[in-house]
């Protein structure tokens, strides 16, 4: 059973102890480190693990997430033990109360740096809409989504925090005749979707199978697949998934840990 915490305003709220996504921010007098939600306060991390002399507080310290992405999944496991110790125990209040920012008065950061990133459609309604969409002649699921769902992998520096203004794009339009027209892209779109942010790396050439799932990832953010569909319609043959949607990707400012997410899991 979970145990209630003593920050005001957050038992019950999405952002409960159970929750405790982090994320990257800064104020108006310090320089972008690493928080976590806990109803409507961002913990400081940084001057709390620093002040119960945590090993590892200098993670907190960064200006993105990948340094505590690096860790292993033990590490990730004692830090999120030692955080709800922190906003359960009363005892702990002095040591953290100090260092709680209500979430209006901070800035959120790009929560991590993305190295790469791949795009996968599984859902099979989506991909059948999407195949009769670009294939309006043909089969629209291929027998071998089946087994492997289309992916492809996006444009890494167009990642961008949730919030950021994103310039419609321009590119080649399909049009009548079999030429293309050149402008801004009249059928922009997004997917809300899932992200899984991979944070335990491997030496190059090692495989993970889906036991070590969970050694290797360590979260959860939504996200949103921007789109120029009319881009995307004409270039798709021969080159795929590629300027149509290479020019943003927006994700979310928080990341919710695997662990969060325990409970929810089911049998397939």
């Amino acid at each position: 059973m979970t145990r209630e915490t003593w920050v005001e305003g957050a038992a019950g709220s999405h952002h409960d102890v159970d929750n405790l996504p982090y994320g990257v921010f800064a104020t108006a007098d310090e320089p972008p480190r690493v928080g976590v939600r806990i109803g409507d306060q961002v913990v400081d991390l940084a001057p709390v693990a620093a002040g119960d002399m945590l090993d590892i507080s200098h993670v907190f310290e960064a200006p993105s997430l990948n340094p505590l992405l690096a860790l292993d999944r033990p590490a990730w496991s004692s830090v999120r033990t030692w955080l709800t110790g922190l906003l359960t125990d009363e005892t702990e209040r002095d040591l953290v109360e100090p260092h709680l920012v209500p979430v209006d008065d901070v800035t959120l950061q790009m929560p991590f740096e993305v190295a790469d990133y791949v795009d996968f459609y599984c859902s099979l309604d989506h991909a059948t809409n999407v195949g009769r969409i670009f294939r309006p002649d043909d089969e629209p699921l291929k027998p071998n989504w089946r087994h492997l769902p289309v992916g492809y992998h996006g444009r890494a520096g167009t990642v961008v925090v949730s919030g950021t203004d994103v310039r419609r794009p321009c590119g080649q339009r399909p049009e009548g005749g079999g030429s293309p027209s050149y402008g801004p892209s009249r059928r922009l779109d997004i997917e809300a979707e899932m992200g899984f942010v991979v944070g335990a790396p491997t030496r190059l050439g090692d495989r993970v199978t889906t036991r070590g799932f969970a050694d290797h990832v360590f979260g959860l953010t939504l996200l949103n697949d921007w789109s120029a569909r009319d881009i995307q319609a004409w270039e798709y043959v021969p080159l795929g998934p590629f300027l149509g949607k290479s020019f943003a990707t927006s994700v979310s400012a928080w990341v919710t840990p695997l662990a969060a997410l325990a409970a929810a899991r089911t049998s397939r």
